[in-house]
This record gives structure tokens, C-alpha cells and sequence, in this order.
């Protein structure tokens, strides 16, 4: 018996983690004014973390990019442009 509910906690559990993994969305974007050190990095992420729906931020200032992963049901792209806005960068979608 104990072996059957460990089982079906098991299943319930990898139901949700595919269900979760459905709902990420990725969005790569570059910044205006540019990126041009760690500084620049620690900003965007300590800041951009707090969007509604963000589970991954990925800065580049070699390739000039932010790579953010998010929850699409909580968050939009619009979103990410306020956020990018309030610390002084505009933002667009590579």
C-alpha cells in the first residue's frame, strides 16, 4: 500500500513539474544605453528578478544580451519594459 502512494505522489509530482516547464517562456533581449560591466549585470538582475513570473535572468556584456526565463500566465513583455525603464535602460527583443 505504502509503495502504491509513493507512487502516485511520484507521478502527481512529474505531472507538475511538465506542467510547469510548459508554461516558461524565454525572452532574449539587448539594452539601451549598453551594457559595459558587472556593475550593469548586478543591476538588471538584482532588479529585473522581482518582475511577477521570472525564474531565470542570463547577462551577457560580451554578447550585449539578457536572457530572461519566465512564467508567461504572470508576466508579459510589456512588463519587462517597465521594469528595464524604472533603471534607466530601454529595452527590445533580439
Amino acid at each position: 500500500m505504502k509503495k502504491l502512494f509513493l507512487l502516485a505522489i511520484m507521478a502527481l509530482c512529474t505531472l507538475n513539474m511538465s506542467a510547469e516547464n510548459k508554461t516558461a517562456d524565454t525572452l532574449v533581449v539587448t539594452t539601451t544605453p549598453a551594457m559595459h560591466c558587472e556593475g550593469c549585470e548586478n543591476r538588471i538582475k538584482s532588479n529585473i528578478r522581482f518582475v511577477k513570473g521570472t525564474k531565470k535572468i542570463i547577462t551577457s556584456v560580451p554578447n550585449q544580451t539578457v536572457t530572461i526565463v519566465y512564467d508567461k500566465k504572470k508576466t508579459k513583455y510589456d512588463d519587462f519594459v517597465a521594469a528595464f525603464k524604472k533603471i534607466g535602460y530601454d529595452i527590445k527583443k533580439k
